[in-house]
């Protein structure tokens, strides 16, 4: 390559200035998000039940979809949410697995069980990601008192949700907020005693007139007709007008209007009770953008609905963009920190300029690649470039400096940067590929560890060939300008080098005794000293730093983001929820921290990105303070006080306040989630309320509750069988004729310009609002009508508010919520506990069983990686004593990494890991330095030993400036200079303490190793 490229000038910078040119461009136009899209591929199954508790939906329709879900392939994991009305299935599959095709597959699925359904069950299927959460909440509340929320909602159904869907930067919108307009019909059940109409029969003649019929078609020799008949009444006052018997309209037994669902969910956004209008992106989309465009297209929707106040209250706007920001001040300084080390460590500001120019080059030439490939800008992609910068600038100063010792030798310009490049060529390649040989078994080793972390390898290794490329193509260009004026050094110069020569380089002698240590009188019991020191001593880390800090997933992170779940009394409804929550959200609203908030109370059939997740007694709060570098307090302290006020609220059975992000996905419900599981859902509430009293006082545990109860109030109506059928009733007969589930009967779409509506039936007056009136409803029977108490008694009991299934079982959780605490060491004293007081019988399923998958993965890779190292090395260097010599240090480097993490106070977890790995390829590039010049003396017949301590000599100053310009390069990681980087810093701190620790190892060992190992010694003692 270097040969190729260093007869074609013209190409070269014609490739260095396409790299400039697209990685603008990609800057500029690439998606720009948080994190990358880590959950699995998720389709969710929503259906609606209405007038089924939680029970009777389990059993008949989440039970027999998830028995079908179970024949698919690749599915990770079935489980379903069941409350009164509502079933929701979640499906989710293995990584292999995409989106479309695991909604294709669930959709035939369900096609293939719909007659196993109850009728009027029609289930909808709805895929789940990243791209779920909403990048924008707009809160739409009125101005004055010309337009209520009722009315917003129709508008915001039939008019700005289209408008919004209409742009290609949006990928879909959710409407959320109650009101849902409908057509109702309050029946007079006294009206159709008198006209002898009953409820079944009304809902059938009403079914069949106010619906268009196809009827046939007439075809003759040349022409074809269609025959329809237009049932359907276009408004109000024709619907008013049906009949619905000879001589009876509708209005004459029924009040018709266009009205709202029974209201069983709210939205309440910064304060204001409102419609919620969720804008989502596309899978893949770019958050921005879709923000963008929502933010311009809703200032032209006020316009032409100026008494709509239109407020942002929640957003994922704010944390891309400072997270985006942050990460380049963050890239800014480490470039800075990592110059400053070039130049204390080599005086030379030609060795400067050319790192200063090659960065930028990387930079681009990475951001071009990720552009021409369809990648986006996240904290892990500017990660993966910060931690490179170390490593990038070796590989140039390396090449300049062997040029510069071939110039100060006498050659001629031309020739010293020919010869003096091409003497370096196996050295930098062996360093680069090393590296990537060890990081590459990361991209490929499944599950949740690959999906996160394989955009940062693919980027590191990205960076890493771009390093290289410039290293033996450019710099060589670049070292004819640098020294047209030869290699004389200017003051400033000299004082850098003379700083250097009397502070750091005085470590020379120290590495140099105790290589003459380990090679003086009973040299094998020295050697053996040393060794078995520090074996002992990573001994003692492992056994005492790793359970002291614990393990995660992944660290808790500040993004000033806080979520809430609150549960009221299983029987409120939405508006008494709504009522109870406002003294503390005017409390709320007067935060100086507080930006915005969105909470919403219930759930809607087919809104995922806002929800209670329950009924009306459910609410689920957002919660956004001003980020983290404008406050005094951490989200943590933020989040007790958020606690400690919501706990003031009357009626609260449970509570959760916790941190964006709290858990490793956003599949997993609480950090903590010991399971229960049985065929029979009876038993397991007291199982997990037995756990919860168990666990609730572990250490580092702020709430703890159980994912559902017997606690919901519900009215049975029993019906004397005997008593029926003497009047020639089934119950089936009498169920027909009570109204008070909003009975859809029919759909009319009435104007053009708004969505179909439908038309429900309801009791007028009482009969729907309390079970005294619903008593004295009456039964339309062969002999007359009779008081439905006639027939039946209406007894009421507790039944269950949710049940929950996992794996075709019922399930139910005790769950836990944490603040910082590693999760492992939760766990562990959850075990303890339980152990103790005889309950085995349990699964953890919470970030604990991601955890152990996770870690099992990752130890694959590091094994893996070390194999592929050593066979990567033995091709290099065509002998297998010196691979094993250069990684014999690898192991020993982890005692800084742990202590590293000890210091900064994070648990060992998946980013760790990643260091880990990145570690071991920083120390073998410098392993590689050392050994390169060891055969280089060796070739020129110098002894083992003297060859190893000319050696030490000759690249302390490289190896010691790799080290430390990494570590300056981290430091804006372990510091947490942008938001999200806190789930990254582990990285860094095991990093920079591995290369404190790991470097002295290297510039000791691999010498030590390489000389006693060395076949000559043989010859000279035989000698």
């Amino acid at each position: 390559m270097f040969e190729f490229f260093h007869k074609r000038t013209h190409f070269l910078f014609a490739i260095i200035l396409g790299m400039f040119v697209f990685g603008i461009i990609g800057l500029i136009k690439m998606p720009k998000n948080l994190f990358p899209d880590s959950n699995r591929p998720e389709v969710v199954i929503f259906t609606q039940v209405p007038g089924a508790p939680a029970n009777v939906v389990a059993t008949t329709v989440s039970k027999p979809i998830e028995e079908e879900m179970a024949t698919l392939s690749n599915v990770y994991e079935i489980k379903s949410t069941n409350v009164a009305n509502f079933s929701i299935v979640h499906v989710i599959f293995n990584y292999k697995k995409t989106l479309q095709s695991a909604a294709v597959d669930v959709s035939n699925a369900l096609n293939r069980i719909k007659g196993k359904l109850p009728e009027g069950s029609t289930p909808a299927i709805y895929i789940v990601g990243a791209f779920t959460a909403p990048v924008d909440v707009f809160s739409l509340s009125p101005k004055n008192d010309s337009i209520t929320l009722p009315e917003i909602r129709k508008i915001a159904d039939s008019f700005i949700k289209p408008k919004l869907l209409s742009n290609k930067d949006i990928g879909n919108v959710e409407i959320f907020g109650g009101y849902q307009s409908s057509i109702m019909i309050k029946i007079d059940p006294r009206k159709m005693e008198k006209y002898g109409l009953t409820l079944d029969n009304f809902i059938k003649v009403l079914k069949t007139s106010n619906i268009d019929l196809p009827i046939g078609f007439i075809k003759s020799k040349d022409s074809f007709l269609t025959l329809t008949f237009y049932g359907n009444e276009s408004d109000i006052k024709k619907l008013k007008n049906l009949f619905v018997k000879p001589n009876l309209k509708l209005s004459d037994i029924a009040e018709v209007k266009w009205s709202y669902k029974t209201n069983n969910s709210a939205y309440v956004g910064n304060n204001t009770p409102s419609i919620a209008v969720s804008v989502q992106r596309a899978p893949g989309g770019n958050l921005l953008a879709t923000s963008d465009a929502a933010r311009d297209m809703m200032k032209k929707i006020q316009k032409e609905y100026p008494n709509i106040k239109v407020t942002v209250s929640d957003t994922q706007r704010n944390i891309v963009e400072t997270a985006n920001i942050n990460m380049i001040e963050a890239l800014r300084d480490a470039i800075i920190f990592t110059l400053m080390v070039l130049l204390i460590f080599l005086a030379n500001l030609r060795a400067l300029a050319a790192a200063a120019i090659s960065i930028p080059m990387v930079f681009f030439g990475v951001l071009a690649f990720l552009y021409l490939t369809g990648g986006e800008l996240n904290v892990i992609i500017y990660t993966a470039i910060i931690l490179a910068l170390g490593m990038l600038t070796d590989d140039a100063v390396v090449v300049l400096e062997n040029i510069e010792r071939h110039l100060e030798e006498g050659e001629e310009l031309k020739a010293a940067i020919y010869n003096g490049t091409k003497e370096v060529l196996m050295p930098v390649f062996a360093g680069t590929i090393s590296t990537i040989a060890i990081i590459f078994p990361l991209m490929f080793v499944g599950g949740y560890p690959e999906k996160i972390f394989r955009p940062l390898i693919e980027t590191l290794i990205v960076a890493l060939l771009i390093s290289w490329f410039l290293s033996v193509t450019f710099i060589p260009k670049l070292s004819e300008y640098l020294y047209k004026n030869g290699t004389n050094k200017t003051k400033f110069e000299k004082f850098f080098e003379a700083l250097y020569q009397k502070t750091i380089a005085k470590l020379i002698t120290p590495y140099v005794g105790i290589l003459k240590f380990s090679n003086g009188k009973f040299k094998v019991f020295r050697r053996f000293l040393l060794i078995a020191g520090a074996v002992f001593v990573l001994a003692m880390t492992m056994k005492n730093i790793v359970p002291t800090i614990g393990r995660d997933v992944m660290p808790p992170m500040d993004t000033g983001i806080m979520k809430a779940k609150i549960e009221f009394s299983s029987n409120l409804n939405a508006d008494e929820s709504a009522k109870r929550l406002k003294p503390f959200l005017t409390w709320l609203n007067k935060q100086p921290w507080l930006e915005k908030s969105s909470i919403a109370i219930g759930t809607e059939q087919g809104v995922l990105s806002i929800s209670g997740n329950g009924g009306g007694n459910s609410v689920g709060m957002t919660i956004i303070a001003v980020d983290r570098f404008h406050r005094k307090r951490t989200i943590w302290q933020l989040e007790k006080e958020v606690r400690e006020e919501l706990a003031k609220i009357e009626g609260i059975k449970n509570l959760a306040v916790f941190d964006y992000g709290a858990t490793a996905l956003s599949t997993i419900n609480a950090p903590l989630a010991i399971e229960f599981r049985s065929d029979n859902y009876e038993s397991l509430p007291q199982k997990a309320k037995e756990a919860e009293d168990i666990i609730k006082d572990i250490k580092g545990l702020t709430t703890t509750m159980i994912s559902w109860d017997k606690d919901f109030l519900e009215a049975e109506i029993v019906i004397d069988k005997n008593k029926a059928l003497s009047y020639g009733l089934t119950p089936a007969a009498i169920v027909s004729q009570i109204a008070i589930k909003d009975q859809v009967a029919s759909i009319s779409s009435s104007l053009a310009s708004m969505n179909v509506q439908f038309v429900r039936v309801r009791f007028l007056g009482d009969y729907s609002k309390n079970l005294q009136t619903l008593k004295m409803l009456p039964i339309t029977t062969k002999t007359g009508t009779v008081p439905l108490s006639e027939l039946a008694d209406i007894k009421t009991h507790f039944t269950y508010s949710k049940i929950e299934r996992n794996d075709l079982e019922y399930s139910i959780e005790a769950q836990g919520y944490r603040e910082k605490r590693a999760i492992s060491k939760i766990t562990d004293d959850a075990d303890k506990l339980l152990h103790e007081h005889g309950i085995t019988n349990y699964y953890q399923s919470g970030d604990m069983k991601e955890l152990n998958d996770s870690f099992g993965r990752l130890i694959k890779a590091v094994v893996i990686g070390v194999i592929v190292l050593i066979l990567t090395l033995m091709v290099v260097y065509q002998s297998l004593r010196l691979s094993l010599i250069m990684i014999v240090v690898l192991p020993l480097s982890m005692i800084g990494g742990m202590w590293g993490l000890l210091i900064a106070n994070k648990p060992s977890c998946m980013p760790s890991m990643v260091g880990l790995l990145l570690l071991f390829g920083i120390i073998i590039k410098n392993a590689v330095l050392l050994i390169d010049f060891y055969k280089e003396y060796e070739h020129q017949g110098i002894p083992p030993f003297e060859s190893a301590i000319a050696a030490i000599k000759i690249r302390f100053r490289p190896v010691m400036m790799t080290a430390f310009g990494t570590i300056a390069g981290m430091i804006p990681i372990a510091l947490e200079q942008a938001i999200g980087l806190e789930r990254l810093s582990p990285i860094a701190d095991v990093a920079i303490g591995g290369l404190f620790i790991g470097t002295f190892l290297t510039l000791v060992y691999v010498p030590m190793f390489a000389y006693s190992t060395d076949p000559r010694r043989k010859e000279e003692k035989e000698n």
